[in-house]
C-alpha cells in the first residue's frame, strides 16, 4: 500500500469515528425502512472501524418501491434528523448567542455528524441498478425515478477527493441559518 493510499484510509478511519453517530443513523435508517417495506432484517452493524463502517443485511425484492426506499432512505432519514436537530440551534445561537454552551456544541457535532452521512452508498446504488433499472420486471416509472439517484449516489461517491458529504452538511447547515435569518 503506497504512503497516499495509507493515509486516506487513516483519515477516513478518523472521520468515520469523529461522526459516527452519523454512520449509526445511516444503518439505522435502512433498517427502519426494511420494518417500514416488510423485509427481514439477518444482520446489522451500526459501527465499526474499518470498510464498511456498518451495514444491514436484509432480505431481497424485486419490488421496485421496498428497493428504492431501502437504499435511499439514509438520505431521507439523516437529512432531515440532522435539520431538526440543527434548526433550533440555529435560532439559539441566533436569539441567545450562547456560543460556548457545551450542549449547543453537542447537538451541533451530532446535528452535522448525522447529516455528513446522509447519502447512500455505492452498495446502495449497485442494489438500485440490479433490482430496479436492470430488472425487467420493474416499471419503467420506477426505472427513469431510480436513474437519477443512482446517478447522484456515484457523484457523491467521489467524495472521497471533493467531500462532497461534508459540503452537503455544511451547506445544510448554512441554508438552514440563511432561512431562519430571513424568517426571523
Amino acid at each position: 500500500m503506497d504512503a497516499q493510499c495509507c493515509c486516506s484510509l487513516e483519515l477516513g478511519i478518523l472521520i468515520s469515528l469523529i461522526t459516527f453517530p452519523g454512520v449509526v443513523v445511516h444503518e439505522l435508517a435502512h433498517q427502519i425502512f426494511c420494518i417500514f417495506c416488510g423485509l427481514k432484517v439477518y444482520k446489522v452493524k451500526y459501527f465499526q472501524l474499518s470498510n464498511p463502517n456498518g451495514y444491514v443485511v436484509h432480505e431481497s425484492t424485486d419490488c421496485s418501491w421496498k428497493v428504492f426506499l431501502t437504499c435511499m432512505g439514509p438520505f431521507f432519514i439523516n437529512s432531515v434528523l440532522g435539520m431538526s436537530i440543527l434548526l433550533p440551534i440555529s435560532i439559539d445561537l441566533m436569539v441567545f448567542r450562547e456560543y460556548n454552551n457545551p450542549l449547543i456544541l453537542l447537538a451541533g457535532w451530532l446535528g452535522f455528524s448525522i447529516l455528513m452521512h446522509a447519502f447512500p452508498s455505492r452498495g446502495d446504488a449497485k442494489v438500485m441498478i440490479s433490482r430496479i433499472i436492470k430488472n425487467p420486471k420493474a416499471s419503467q416509472l420506477w426505472k427513469v425515478i431510480a436513474a437519477p439517484f443512482v446517478a447522484l449516489i456515484y457523484i457523491c461517491s467521489i467524495e472521497k477527493i471533493l467531500w462532497l458529504d461534508l459540503t452537503y452538511a455544511a451547506v445544510l447547515t448554512v441554508l438552514a441559518t440563511g432561512f431562519l435569518i430571513h424568517i426571523l
